[in-house]
């Protein structure tokens, strides 16, 4: 869909559902709630809380639909950080745009020759309780990796890691309806989303642009219905 159908396809909807009385919602906030209902997608097709109850990799239709999210990336760049939890620590950056890493491993030399590293995603709390277990701990195959920041993991092995790589989805950009630094009706109001202000259309595969149309009108309802029912509330408790 390109932008205008969009904005033209979400007032219908919105319309019949939420009756002409409802109140008007602008490009802005179409744009808001498009983004946030490509966002919710996203993730539950990431989930098993689908109809497919499968992964993204589940089914072919998944695959399709995001498969202009998928990205590699593999890096051989590594330091040092005092901060870090353990003595064979190794950190690494990672690309600004990852969202949701769906594959990932790790190399080390091995008898001179490169061998795979099984690399196995732990929280701090996972790190803490098994680190002190030779039984739990990774051994010379494996490698722990942790969330240092949004930006930074932590790789922790016995073995000296050469490089890292990883398949994921990037973060989808927004869905945006019109140009937010030029269009009159938002003049001087510095309206960005996720840092954007340039009009675009969704990104991903067309297949799956009504899906989120309809649920971006679905959040638009019931914000709708919610802010309605709060005013009663309010109305009603003023009134008693």
């Amino acid at each position: 869909m390109t932008t205008n159908e969009f904005n033209n396809e979400f007032d219908i909807l919105y319309n019949n559902i939420a009756s002409n009385a409802a109140p008007g919602i602008d490009k802005y906030e179409k744009s808001v709630y498009l983004t946030k209902a490509q966002l919710e997608i996203v993730k539950e097709y990431n989930g098993l809380q689908n109809k497919y109850q499968k992964g993204f990799e589940g089914s072919d239709k998944r695959r399709t639909d995001l498969k202009e999210l998928v990205k590699n990336y593999k890096t051989s760049t590594f330091f040092k950080n005092s901060e870090n939890i353990n003595t064979n620590s190794k950190f690494c950056t990672l690309p600004s745009d990852v969202f949701l890493i769906k594959y990932e491993k790790g190399v080390f030399k091995k008898n001179n020759c490169d061998s795979e590293l099984t690399i196995i995603p732990v929280s701090l709390d996972e790190f803490e309780e098994n680190f002190k277990n030779p039984f739990r701990k990774p051994y010379s195959e494996k490698a722990w990796r942790l969330d240092y920041n949004t930006s930074t993991v932590e790789l922790v092995s016995d073995v000296d890691i050469t490089e890292y790589q990883l398949r994921y989805l990037k973060y989808p950009e927004p869905i945006i309806l019109t140009n937010l630094s030029t269009d009159p009706e938002f003049t001087g109001m510095n309206l960005t989303i996720d840092g954007i202000v340039s009009e675009q259309t969704c990104k991903l595969n067309k297949e799956i642009h009504s899906e989120i149309l309809d649920r971006a009108v679905e959040l638009a309802v019931r914000d709708y219905k919610e802010s309605n029912l709060q005013n009663r509330i309010q109305l009603n408790n003023r009134n008693n």
